[in-house]
């Protein structure tokens, strides 16, 4: 391993490390993450429904998104992590269930949610999309290089 190889892998070590510390953290915290942003998130809502943004865009669809979001780059590690695309996937399903059951068991002022499930899962699928895309083009992109090297070009 080149020593910029190193130092790249070590830095995505440590990302990956402050992603995992960050999910632990927001998943497991005993009461609910947003409780102390629901005022300013309320305002937040009403003002982007004043400026022509869709009503039925509101509390629950921004919870939705941001549990999609929240769980991409976990698609994407366990995906890299296993050279495998379909794991991104798997490991995002089985750890959100493994969450939520935890949260319904030991977190009274959590609430454990299917819809969470859903959306931990399609974020998990979107990161491991991302993941094989990316995989994809740098194969395909170092068969082109490979290529032009061998035509003496």
């Amino acid at each position: 391993m080149t020593p910029t190889n190193r130092r790249l892998h070590r830095i995505s070590l440590c990302l990956m490390a402050a992603y995992l510390v960050a999910l632990v953290l927001i998943v497991f915290w005993p009461t609910p993450v947003d409780r102390p942003a629901a005022g300013s998130l309320n305002h937040f809502i009403a003002w982007i429904h004043r400026r022509s943004v869709p009503t039925f865009i509101g509390y629950g669809k921004i919870e939705f998104s941001a549990n999609i979001a929240m769980f991409i780059p976990m698609g994407i590690i366990a995906s890299a992590w296993t050279k495998q695309a379909w794991a991104g996937l798997l490991v995002g399903f089985m750890a959100s269930v493994c969450i939520e059951l935890a949260q319904a068991l030991f977190l009274a002022e959590r609430f454990a949610s299917g819809l969470d499930v859903l959306a931990n899962t399609l974020g998990a699928g979107i990161g491991a999309t991302l993941y094989f895309v990316g995989h994809r083009h740098h194969q395909n992109r170092h068969v082109v290089l490979a290529g032009d090297g061998n035509h003496g070009h």
